[in-house]
């Protein structure tokens, strides 16, 4: 597992703080940062992917940040304070986080966090699908504070803020394997606090019954809003209430699931699958409506996003017209799908077709947008 750094130490002063935003919004959340003085301003990020959530380390010098509500950013944010202290105020409480404790915010909501001195925070990125199917009931502890030096949340603080500082000191060969002990120990920790099963109101169920349908039906292209209101036995107009809830809509859901369910096949099955045929099954009906959303998604494409976990891409025309005279039809269509996620132009693709026609292979037209 590769731990991604980033400082602001190499941008002119001037511009350290608009970089440091941009940032913040494409790794943790949309936020609004105010700082004492533009010019002192230092900040460094720590990054890194585990296998079913995400690990952010901001460092800063002292700063006011809040968000603007209502933006779906499909996950919630841990956040463990590491060095310093920070003022919190979300989930209609006010907080103040020391060394050790932690706070679970809903970026969907309003929040403020500030801090006088030089802080570092250690941020988990939960993906809702996986809250929802692992801690249903934690999207209830926005808000509560835990403390990090007694009781469970000592355990689990810990824990995180050691195997923290084992990523920064590169032993990372075990990361992947943070997400096994992570939760088990983040459910003991909000155990002592959260409502019981009981107290789980008919909203909770309907959604928990919405959810367990979108996993079992999710690469039926026909799933919709209308098909899932039809299956529960509600009305279109409550199932969009329901995700309204998690700052999200039903369409939107489906796809991010969708999406992950992509990138975890490219992870596990490399190149015995062509990335189409994945597109399809998890329920795409084309392949560059799939490759334009996984790049949103993911910041990469699908074939470079295969690529870093190991498996070689191939890539250029020269390559392509080889696979064709060999009349390699995995290839060849390895080689479209390229050029689809690249975006080459229809010419290009129209100047291939008669070779791919005459040798046999498949041709895999992109869909223009």
């Amino acid at each position: 597992m590769m731990l991604q750094a980033i400082d602001t130490n190499s941008v002119a002063a001037r511009d350290r703080l608009p970089f440091w935003t941009e940032l913040a919004d494409k790794f943790i959340a949309p936020l609004t940062i105010e700082v004492p003085d533009d010019s002192q301003f230092e900040a460094r990020m720590y990054r890194a992917a585990l296998r079913d959530c995400e690990i952010v380390s901001p460092c800063s010098s002292p700063a006011r940040i809040y968000n603007q509500p209502g933006i779906d950013v499909g996950a919630f944010n841990l956040q463990l304070q590491h060095v310093g202290s920070s003022l919190n105020h979300t989930g209609g409480r006010t907080s103040l986080l020391n060394e050790g404790d932690f706070l679970l915010f809903d970026p969907s909501q309003p929040l403020e966090l500030t801090f006088a001195e030089p802080t570092q925070t250690i941020v988990l990125r939960l993906p809702v699908a996986y809250v929802e199917a692992r801690m249903p009931r934690l999207r209830q502890m926005v808000g509560v504070p835990v403390r990090g030096d007694s009781g469970a949340g000592a355990l689990f603080s810990k824990f995180l803020r050691t195997a923290w500082t084992q990523l920064e000191t590169g032993e990372n060969d075990w990361g992947d394997a943070m997400s096994d002990v992570i939760w088990p120990l983040l459910d003991l920790a909000y155990s002592s606090i959260r409502p019981s099963e009981q107290d789980a109101g008919r909203r909770d169920l309907r959604r928990r019954a919405v959810l367990d349908l979108i996993e079992a039906h999710l690469c039926d292209t026909a799933l919709d809003t209308h098909r899932i209101a039809e299956r529960v036995g509600v009305s279109a107009r409550y199932v969009q209430l329901l995700f309204a809830e998690l700052a999200t809509t039903p369409s939107a859901y489906i796809q991010r699931r969708r999406l992950e369910r992509a990138a975890s096949r490219l992870d596990k099955e490399g190149g015995d699958v062509t990335i189409t045929q994945i597109a399809f099954d998890v329920g795409f009906n084309d392949l560059s409506s799939f490759c334009r959303a996984f790049r949103r998604r993911f910041d990469t494409s699908p074939s470079d996003y295969r690529a870093a976990r190991g498996k070689p891409v191939l890539g250029g025309i020269g390559d392509l017209t080889q696979a064709i005279l060999n009349r390699s039809v995995p290839a060849a269509v390895e080689l479209v799908e390229t050029a689809v996620e690249n975006s080459f132009s229809t010419p290009v693709l129209d100047r291939l077709e008669p070779q791919l026609e005459t040798n046999g292979a498949v041709r895999v037209a992109p869909t223009r947008a």
